[in-house]
């Protein structure tokens, strides 16, 4: 009831304020910060100005190698009322940046960020995978009908050295058209309720998980791909707090994308 109450409160501000969302920060880390708040509810103007602020500081004409790093803000709870996740706690949550370019197309990549079956794609991945539509499905967004897809998911992984958890996850992707480069993917995904582990006696969680990520065509063949990220997890004695953690975080961001690249061969 309380959750009720706060919602109701905060729709009626905001359906109030008309005031349009600000325009995107050119600083990476702000501008993703910028995106994950803004990324369903902004305007295509407001998306295509930030998704090229982001090109420019990501540097995507001349980038030749992968950055890594960390977000210098964390988010905020006002960032997380539209999701229902007001009452987390995300400054508990450290954020990451990847910007990277792999070997794909567009289309190609659509295919594979909206196909039901995750696990049969990305093999090693899960124990387990089920993926629900809510908002459209694959065949409309593919075909260009639809400019947005969203679902649930329902997924068992098993962390490193054993650990196992369930844990429930709402994502989407919205297409923008028109950008510099252009149609552009929004892709959003976070953590509905903080992992059960398997281990009921175990010292890992899994708290907060908070995606966002940006993607498009920068030469024929090659995507650009902007990723912020902010988690709350712990496995065993290491949580993300630790450095030596992050960086293995950031390398398994990187290997995604590389085994992104791999599907888009096939």
């Amino acid at each position: 009831m309380r959750r009720f109450a706060l919602l109701v409160s905060f729709c009626f501000v905001a359906c109030l304020d008309q005031t349009p969302p600000e325009t995107a920060p050119e600083e990476v880390d702000a501008n993703l910060k910028w995106f994950w708040v803004n990324g369903d509810d902004a305007d295509d103007a407001l998306l295509i100005d930030g998704a090229s602020k982001l090109a420019v500081a990501g540097k995507a004409d001349t980038r030749t190698a992968p950055l890594k790093g960390q977000m210098r803000n964390r988010l905020e709870v006002s960032d997380l009322v539209k999701f229902g996740l007001e009452n987390n706690e995300p400054a508990n949550a450290r954020g990451v940046i990847l910007v990277n370019l792999f070997d794909c197309s567009l289309d190609k990549l659509e295919t594979i960020l909206s196909a039901k079956d995750q696990k049969a794609q990305y093999a090693g991945v899960y124990e387990s995978y089920d993926r629900t539509f809510t908002v459209s499905d694959p065949e409309a967004f593919n075909s260009k009908r639809v400019d947005r897809i969203n679902w649930d998911i329902a997924m068992r992984v098993a962390l490193p050295l054993g650990d196992v958890y369930d844990s429930n996850v709402k994502g989407g992707l919205r297409r923008v058209k028109g950008g510099a480069n252009g149609d552009f993917i929004i892709a959003r995904t976070y953590l509905t309720a903080p992992a059960t582990f398997m281990n009921p006696n175990t010292t890992s969680y899994f708290k907060q998980d908070y995606q966002i990520e940006v993607f498009w065509e920068q030469s024929p063949g090659r995507i650009f791909h902007a990723y912020g990220m902010w988690r709350e997890i712990k496995t065993y004695d290491l949580t993300i707090e630790d450095n030596g953690f992050l960086n293995i975080v950031l390398d398994n961001l990187k290997k995604w994308d590389d085994g992104t690249q791999d599907l888009c061969k096939k």
